[in-house]
């Protein structure tokens, strides 16, 4: 796991995404070649609309698996739910994708969105995934480990949508700042908000998520060993936020909260992956 900003983040302002395919994927149907070509610029996450499609093929996030082909499931609907985009090395140009599945969502991919034709008049209810409703539980539970905070949508829209921006990224505080402003906070509200993370790469940090993956640690001595203890940075005028402190569950008294969570059932394939914990506060009014 890489070595990211560690605790309490407030920053000034300034998304594969996944693959669960459940299709088989045999071995000359990977191409490193393929993946090198292309260069990711950005993924986020997107509404849901419903396309079919009947030209080329499904791919993994960064199209290094080519799945079959388009036509071979021409009849199905495909539901989005994130894109990204891609600087086509060999072409010069740039190319986006958009995530899809299908309505029971065993078969997932990238399909570029020129092959995705929009169907007509949908009929379809909407696709909620088996793991949001976990992640949902568990996202309660983090937010009572902070006595006297209010649930925030914005705020829950932020993080969830910065556990996509992120995943994989290189780029942790511009992804960040990207989600803060396509969320529609302003310069001002940025700066007051607070963002504890639990991603940690360090020998230490992969030592406390063995154990709680083990069972060995509950999720709030996980949380609290490997988020709230490890130093909160503080940002100065000139946004240093090399110095920090430790953070405490209860100095949050009022603000508000929004919390998003890899759980184990998580299907996204995500390479931050489980058990990555986002919580973002912001002083309540």
């Amino acid at each position: 796991m890489k070595r990211f900003i560690q605790g309490t983040l407030a920053l000034s302002l300034g998304l594969g995404l996944w693959l669960a395919a459940t299709t088989t994927a045999s071995a000359n149907q990977y191409s490193a070649k393929r993946g090198n070509s292309v260069r990711l610029i950005w993924r986020k996450p997107m509404g849901q609309h419903q396309f079919t499609a009947n030209r080329g093929y499904r791919y993994s996030k960064h199209l290094t698996v080519r799945y079959e082909r388009n036509a071979s499931v021409s009849a199905t609907t495909w539901f989005t739910d994130a894109h990204e985009k891609f600087y086509q090395k060999n072409r010069h140009n740039y190319a986006i994708y958009y995530h899809v599945r299908n309505g029971n969502g065993k078969m997932q991919g990238w399909i570029w969105r020129g092959y995705l034709k929009p169907v007509p008049k949908p009929v379809t209810p909407k696709v909620t995934p088996a793991y949001v409703k976990t992640e949902a539980a568990q996202s309660q539970k983090i937010t009572k480990f902070f006595p006297g905070v209010k649930t925030d949508k914005r705020l829950t829209r932020l993080v969830q949508d910065f556990v996509v921006a992120n995943d994989d990224g290189e780029t942790y505080q511009e992804n960040w700042e990207s989600c803060v402003e396509s969320n529609g906070f302003s310069p001002k509200e940025a700066q007051q908000i607070h963002l504890i993370s639990s991603m940690d790469g360090s020998v230490d940090g992969n030592t406390l998520t063995s154990a709680y993956k083990a069972g060995k640690l509950t999720l709030k001595d996980y949380f609290s060993r490997i988020a709230m203890s490890k130093g909160a940075p503080i940002p100065s005028k000139e946004d240093d936020y090399s110095r920090s402190v430790p953070v405490t569950y209860t100095q949050f008294k009022g603000w508000h909260i929004g919390v998003a969570t890899v759980t184990q059932n998580d299907t996204r394939n995500l390479e931050i992956g489980y058990p990555i914990i986002y919580v973002a506060l912001i002083p309540g009014k």
